[in-house]
């Protein structure tokens, strides 16, 4: 399961008479529902025909088998050809993609609620070609009859949003005004982006009287038997909570960039392999995730998580490069316990910019120790990966670990060769200690075999995540 989750937008000012009209499908500002908006999935479709990874996820494979067909004679239409040209040139793509639909209000008019700068709806679209698509997406609207497509799978787009209504229970959005110190100047609203896959994204906009709409567009990863979205509040709810703060996070950072610039750099420089992993392509964005990742863990301590998945989740974020997580989260805990002295998250950043300065000299020796505190597998019996005449009647491996492991957790993936060439059939089997596991597995001879054991399972008693381990290798002919 991919999910993605980038930088909200900048903010853009926009005219005041577009408050009700940007709102999603006729929802009220002041309810907090969740609703499909043809925008996100007008612009997820272009970008889809366009090839984009990010709207090609297809994890609800009955409405995006619905897209190609309906769409596929439309790949050559002006509005894919710019956008594949854009995502080539100009790297248009994930949120640049939503900030576009944002932007707009409700079709058929889809008018620019605002006049587009180089920076508006965001810099990688810049002003000329932001207005060249928006005429291109208008007859893209028009000449694939949208509202057709949009209209017949209303049933799905209603299933969704009764689903997702579980999700919304969980959410305390008194929190945020709690801990950035700040109530919203406006409302938040909630967007199910049916073509996102794994991709969640968390835009802002502003009114000229400074009134405010926070948006988190929230992708789908899961379905049920028949194909229709479903929504685990255990899945779905950190991600909503992510989302949200980057609506608070970011327009705060963002106006002390140079504060981080410089130390920010040097962070990402160390762990750049896996922030691109995640879409995260420059220091200020790494800031900004950090800290939106440190903010859900300190909402969920909040609300009463338990001491252990506090540090499960921490450990969690150190294993997707933020190996300095655990000391990011007690320097919020720091500012929660001052608030006398800083009464805003806003009046703390320059403590926050300081700890970046500080961490940049010391983040090789930190991305080490955190490696050092992780498992390890030391070896694979009876044969090594990478072994090109493995005996084909064999029915188990074992793989040993420098560490014991938690028997509960356990996650093994198919290798880039797929299905066909997975060799496990059975239930991996914990040996006494938890050094070791067995693996049962069928092998045909003279064929290659592939998988790889993840951290999203494995993990040692104390949380501290398997560095991943690929596994290859080819039986002898018969």
């Amino acid at each position: 399961m991919l999910k993605l989750s980038v930088r909200a937008l900048t903010p853009a000012i926009l005219i005041l008479t577009a408050l009700l009209a940007s709102a999603p499908r006729g929802a009220s500002d002041l309810a907090l529902v969740a609703r499909v908006d043809p925008r996100i999935e007008l612009l997820s479709v272009v970008f889809r025909l366009a090839g984009n990874s990010e709207y090609n996820m297809d994890q609800l494979p009955r409405y995006t088998t619905d897209i190609d067909h309906y769409f596929s004679k439309y790949r050559d239409h002006p509005a894919v050809l710019m956008a594949q040209r854009l995502a080539d040139k100009n790297d248009v793509g994930y949120d640049a993609v939503m900030a576009m639909a944002v932007h707009l209000s409700p079709p058929p008019a889809l008018s620019a609620l605002l006049s587009f700068t180089n920076d508006v709806p965001d810099s990688r679209w810049g002003k000329e070609n932001a207005t060249s698509f928006l005429q291109a997406l208008r007859e893209f609207y028009r000449d694939t009859g949208f509202q057709a497509f949009f209209a017949a799978h209303e049933p799905m787009y209603n299933v969704a949003e009764t689903r997702f209504q579980a999700v919304l229970k969980g959410l305390d959005l008194g929190w945020y005004k709690s801990f950035y110190g700040e109530a919203p100047r406006g409302h938040f609203h909630v967007v199910l982006g049916m073509n996102n896959g794994g991709g969640n994204y968390g835009p802002r906009v502003v009114f000229p009287d400074a009134h405010e709409e926070l948006y988190a567009i929230m992708g789908c990863w899961t379905k049920d038997d028949s194909g229709n979205p479903t929504y685990n509040a255990a899945d779905y709810l950190p991600t909503l909570i992510h989302e949200f703060n980057h609506s608070f996070v970011n327009p705060i950072i963002d106006r002390r960039e140079n504060d981080f610039a410089m130390a920010a750099d040097q962070v990402y420089s160390r762990v750049a392999a896996q922030m691109k992993d995640m879409a995260y392509g420059d220091g200020r964005t790494m800031v900004n995730e950090s800290l939106v990742r440190a903010a859900v863990i300190l909402y969920f301590e909040a609300h009463k998580d338990s001491a252990t998945d506090v540090r499960y989740k921490t450990v969690r974020e150190q294993s997707n490069g933020f190996v300095w997580m655990d000391e990011l989260c007690g320097l919020l805990r720091d500012y929660e316990s001052q608030r006398d002295r800083v009464p805003t998250f806003s009046s703390f950043v320059p403590e926050i910019a300081q700890f970046y300065r500080s961490l940049a000299p010391q983040i090789t020796k930190k991305i080490a120790d955190f490696d050092q505190r992780c498992v390890h597998v030391t070896g694979l019996q009876p044969f090594a990966s990478h072994s090109g005449s493995v005996d084909a009647t064999i029915k188990q491996i074992v793989v040993t670990f420098d560490k014991p492991l938690d028997p509960a957790h356990y996650s093994i993936n198919f290798g880039p060769d797929g299905k066909e060439h997975f060799p496990i059939t059975g239930k991996p089997e914990f040996e006494p200690g938890n050094i070791s596991i067995k693996l049962p597995v069928e092998l045909k001879p003279n064929w290659t075999y592939s998988f790889v054991l993840t951290s999203l399972g494995f993990r040692s008693p104390d949380g501290y995540p398997l560095q991943p381990y690929a596994v290859d290798f080819k039986t002898s002919p018969q």
